[in-house]
């Protein structure tokens, strides 16, 4: 069992060391995949013939035999919201629907900010006027996370 997972940890080290990465991947037979993120500190162990993966978020336990290949990756969280642009203290969303709400929250939740789009599906909001700190802005479809320093 310690053999197996050493082999493991082994074969992802160098993986590690080359390129920079943020997330294991595991890539089941049957075509699904499991992301664990790096920052989330997953602890990796081998147990009954199962690998399991645990965070503080989540726990995943997988058949070996059902892993076609484990991998560490760069991987974005994709918005969903086509045509993002941060720039100058500020991000402008464009190609949402007319009328689309778009919310700004403070990490605990608190609503700082509501804008709609206009009739082109453009919102514009100024970073500047907003908390410092993590800010959490949701749009239709999707909802993306933004440090603002």
């Amino acid at each position: 069992m310690k053999t197996k997972t050493l082999f493991l940890l082994l074969w992802l080290l160098p993986q590690a060391l080359l390129a920079q990465v943020n997330a294991v991947v595991v890539h089941q037979t049957n075509g699904a995949q499991a992301m664990f993120f790096l920052a989330d500190q997953p602890v990796i162990t081998y147990s009954n013939n199962n690998l399991v993966i645990t965070t503080t978020a989540k726990q995943m336990s997988v058949p070996v035999a059902d892993i076609a290949n484990v991998t560490l990756e760069e991987y974005s969280v994709p918005t969903k919201i086509d045509g993002v642009t941060i720039a100058d203290g500020g991000i402008l969303f464009r190609q949402l629907s007319a009328g689309s709400e778009v919310r700004v929250c403070t990490i605990d939740g608190k609503v700082v900010c509501t804008s709609r789009a206009d009739d082109g599906g453009n919102v514009s909001l100024d970073l500047s006027a907003m908390p410092r700190g993590v800010l959490i802005i949701s749009a239709p479809g999707s909802t993306i996370k933004v440090n603002n320093k």
